[in-house]
């Protein structure tokens, strides 16, 4: 009778574990969570961009997203529509925050 023998498990790549064991290390022994690097993100914002400026895309974002969430919640029914349209809601409210913060940023300057 002939005996199957499993494949012998892949080799692991020293230096890709490495830099886990490094993380690791430096959490337990200094306590510090380590924050991932800039230039691992998915996006940057550049430092010139002014807080006003900030404020008006982050309204523009959030009026997109809104548009986006209340078309979606208008082809649905039941309990999807009510989850997508929940959604819209918290966007309105955070839209209308930040309007509002808009709006005391001019009433500041002038």
């Amino acid at each position: 009778m002939e005996r199957s023998v499993p494949d012998p498990p892949p080799e692991k790549d020293p230096l890709r574990d490495r830099s886990a064991l490094y993380r690791a290390i430096d959490f337990y022994l200094t306590g510090d969570q380590p924050s991932p690097p800039d230039e691992l993100r998915f996006y940057n914002v550049s430092k010139d961009v002014s807080f006003e400026d900030t404020q008006l895309y982050i309204a523009d974002l959030l009026r997109c997203a809104s548009v986006t969430a209340y078309q979606c919640g208008d082809h649905l029914k039941g309990a999807d529509r009510a989850m997508v349209f929940s959604v819209w809601h918290l966007l309105e409210i955070a839209k209308a925050m930040v309007d509002h913060s808009i709006e005391c940023l001019g009433m500041k300057k002038s």
